[in-house]
């Protein structure tokens, strides 16, 4: 397929804290993902519509991350269009539902990352396939 992009949970998992740690953060911002095994991943989205926020908590990445939400990510990182593809890098139910999705999605774009809404995502289901959870 091309230009998808394919990883394997194990390389994931390489910038996730260390099993039993208290930290819920990767150290470079993105939270981390269950681990659930070895198995290729292709996650490749793109959203249906347009100006969507990409947001994050500058000043308190854990409350964001453990809990994604307008009020618990203030900071908007950037905005994602129609066939702007993005990778999505794990999900889980946040602390709002948006157009009665309650999953949030954190996404990884060239320039930015952060959490967006799922209900923006152009795939039919609330949960994205192949993604792990947070």
């Amino acid at each position: 397929m091309l230009g998808a992009t394919v990883l394997t949970l194990g390389t994931i998992l390489a910038a996730t804290p260390v099993a039993g740690a208290t930290d819920t953060v990767a150290r470079d911002g993105r939270p981390a993902v269950e681990n659930r095994g070895d198995f290729a991943v292709e996650r490749s989205f793109t959203t249906w519509a347009t100006n969507v926020n990409v947001r994050h908590n500058n000043a308190d990445y854990a409350r964001c991350n453990n809990s994604p939400s307008v009020a618990n990510c203030p900071n908007v990182r950037g905005k994602v269009n129609p066939g702007e593809s993005f990778e999505a890098w794990c999900q889980k139910r946040g602390s709002q539902t948006v157009g009665g999705n309650p999953y949030w999605v954190y996404i990884i774009r060239p320039n930015f990352s952060g959490w967006m809404a799922s209900y923006y995502v152009d795939y039919p289901d609330h949960v994205l396939p192949d993604t792990p959870f947070c």
